[in-house]
């Protein structure tokens, strides 16, 4: 049973917070769940597709991880519990959802973890070039995926913000056609790209910098020793990534 525990509404509409068990959950009042967070667990993370947006990890040994959209801040979460010493920089819209996070799903307040309420297309446009080593970009309204992230600007803002070993792994509600004006620009922009279906139908989009740095048995150790650290099935998850390129 879903029992609603808060509301409240902004020039953008409702933000809810309901409970289902031992969960959390962010909702802008639709059916689309934006965020579930595990209270007595809170880094770990619930839904399947944030599981596989962190192996992104996999690509670069991040120094800085910048999350583009809050949700409840379960990759938050994440990040301080596993890499306290990653600096992890989150945007989010609305002052109203950061609120939410810190009020109801408990988002540490942390030096390592800094919330920057702000436009995400306008921070990642006036983003320091080469500054991001890991990008997640999981923006997300009531009605669904937000059109920032199938714009050819976003990307090319993306990928001058990332360092030069960095890497953008972003969350599609669907996966673009290979002839589509977004996956061109993906493809003529990045030197590497990898894709993960996700149960629910979205697409994870790995999109590299350079080629990855690693052999298959490196990235094959790598993903085993992510695996065990997190106590997530992530081995799983890797072995249902593809290389677009080598296809």
């Amino acid at each position: 049973m879903i029992k609603e525990l808060y509301r409240v509404e902004d020039e953008l509409g409702p933000v809810l917070v309901l409970e289902k068990g031992d969960k959390r959950i962010l909702s802008f009042d639709s059916r689309l769940q934006q965020s579930s967070v595990y209270m007595n667990k809170p880094f770990y993370l619930a839904h399947e597709y944030t599981q596989i947006m962190i192996l992104g990890m996999l690509f670069v040994d991040a120094k800085n991880v910048t999350i583009l959209g809050l949700g409840g801040g379960s990759l938050g979460h994440y990040f301080n519990h596993y890499y306290p010493h990653v600096l992890t920089r989150i945007v989010e819209l609305r002052q109203s959802v950061i609120d939410v996070a810190y009020q109801w799903f408990n988002l540490p307040q942390k030096a390592n973890l800094k919330v920057i309420c702000k436009d995400a297309n306008v921070y990642i446009k006036q983003a320091k070039e080469q500054s991001i080593d890991l990008l997640l970009s999981d923006l997300y309204i009531a009605e669904g995926m937000s059109e920032i992230q199938a714009h050819t600007g976003f990307i090319k803002s993306c990928h001058q913000a990332l360092s030069e070993n960095g890497w953008l792994v972003i969350n599609l509600h669907d996966l673009p056609g290979d002839d589509s004006e977004i996956m061109q620009s993906i493809r003529n922009t990045f030197a590497d790209l990898y894709m993960c279906e996700v149960y629910s139908g979205n697409w994870i989009l790995f999109c590299g910098k350079t080629e990855v740095e690693y052999t298959d048995h490196e990235l094959n150790e790598r993903a085993r020793a992510l695996d065990k650290n997190v106590e997530m099935q992530l081995m799983y998850y890797y072995k249902q990534l593809r290389n677009i390129y080598s296809v």
